[in-house]
């Protein structure tokens, strides 16, 4: 099963999403986390560095694991999502590839509400991020 890692840029009580290409095989036109494949040889935690400096131009300085689903929809396009929540990072997030169309940030409230959302799983997960808790962090800066 495939391993996609993605990264929940938070700031100011916010979440930063981007939407999904609409020629996107799996969740076209859906907001999302940024991310990709974990590719042969890379962990999760790696994957998900080189991917949002590929896709939004930033580095990840400071981040913590959040946890990890399986999504099984669509059909036959299952994977295991590895998500790191990322307090603090170098460079300004933009768009950088077609994978995207916008990034926008969202409170709380707007995630609650937002229905083009995907994978659903995200949802609760993105809502207890924007909780603070105590979790160990790791810091890219030592």
């Amino acid at each position: 099963m495939p391993e996609i890692a993605i990264g929940a840029l938070i700031g100011n009580g916010s979440i930063l999403l981007a939407r999904r290409n609409s020629e996107r095989r799996t969740h076209p036109d859906r907001w999302s986390l940024p991310g990709g494949h974990v590719e042969d040889g890379e962990d999760a935690e790696t994957a998900m560095r080189r991917e949002l400096l590929e896709e939004i131009g930033v580095t990840p300085q400071l981040w913590r694991f959040a946890g990890k689903f399986t999504s099984e929809s669509p059909p036959g396009a299952s994977a295991i999502f590895h998500v790191y929540c990322i307090d603090r990072w170098h460079g300004v997030p933009s768009l950088i590839d077609d994978e995207h169309t916008a990034l926008r940030w969202f409170t709380a409230g707007e995630i609650e509400c937002e229905t083009e959302l995907a994978p659903v799983q995200l949802v609760e997960m993105l809502l207890n991020l924007l909780t603070p808790e105590t979790n160990h962090r790791h810091d890219d800066t030592e």
